[in-house]
């Protein structure tokens, strides 16, 4: 993988999802029971397999792996000339399906977490085809009815964690607008509750899907993830002309051969 460009920063972080209301928090804190005291029993911590991750590509949590250096590059980038005092909103998509949009999310998410002070929420938003757990080895989602217990969990890979939100999508493949809805009040529990530094969108590929919009308008950046014998030039520019020229975008060449440098 190697960063290629980077363009136009944005000057807000959008605190919703435009046009679809939020349930409200409280929802998630049945009788009044105090948010900072339930914060324990809420979060699972699952333990991840070095080994797995390896096997799955997935190797941020590694910075003696000569591939990691590629993740924190991208991660510098992303984080340099940061204006927000608080919290960084990120999406990773691509113009299309099998450019390694997931396994760029997870590393990335991985090398953010690994900044010292830093809190890293990553969003699995691919109702299409959720890959986020399958690639981290967790276990199959709990029930669509809670939303947050079981759909939340905090990995751990040797000392770095990283907190995971699934996507709570309808049995329908194409979300529905209360799905949109739902989604949305669960991130925002999610960011009421860990109050992180960081979140990453997990994305649909850009052409693929019309759900991608609301939460690219979300987000103060997104990183585009290209692949070699894949991509093409006019596909990058559709994906540009969604964003608009006001949003930060970082593009990625993934799938490349090495090139010894």
């Amino acid at each position: 993988m190697e960063v290629i460009k980077n363009i136009s920063p944005r000057s807000r972080v959008a605190n919703h999802v435009d046009g679809v209301g939020l349930t409200d928090f409280n929802t998630a804190f049945p009788n009044g029971q105090n948010r900072t005291e339930e914060r324990p029993s809420l979060l699972d911590v699952e333990p991840l397999s070095p080994t797995f991750l390896y096997s799955n590509r997935v190797i941020a949590f590694d910075s003696s792996n000569s591939m990691t250096h590629a993740y924190d590059v991208l991660r510098n980038h992303l984080l340099n000339g940061k204006t927000e005092p608080d919290e960084r909103v990120i999406s990773v998509s691509a113009p299309s399906t099998g450019c390694g949009t997931t396994v760029t999310a997870v590393n990335l998410a991985i090398s953010l977490a690994r900044v010292p002070g830093s809190t890293v929420l990553l969003v699995d938003v691919n109702c299409r085809d959720p890959g986020v757990g399958k690639i981290l080895g967790l276990p199959q989602e709990p029930s669509f009815y809670d939303p947050i217990k079981g759909w939340l969990t905090t990995t751990d890979i040797r000392g770095i964690r990283v907190h995971l939100l699934r996507a709570a999508w309808g049995s329908a493949k194409i979300p529905l607008p209360e799905d949109l809805e739902r989604m949305a009040a669960q991130i925002e529990v999610a960011r009421q509750l860990l109050r992180p530094t960081v979140v990453l969108f997990d994305l649909p590929p850009m052409l693929n899907s019309d759900e991608v919009i609301p939460f690219l308008d979300m987000s103060d950046t997104t990183v585009i993830v290209l692949a070699v014998g894949k991509s093409k030039l006019t596909d990058l520019e559709i994906c540009r002309s969604y964003l608009g020229t006001e949003k930060r975008t970082q593009v990625v060449l993934n799938k490349m051969r090495r090139h010894g440098l």
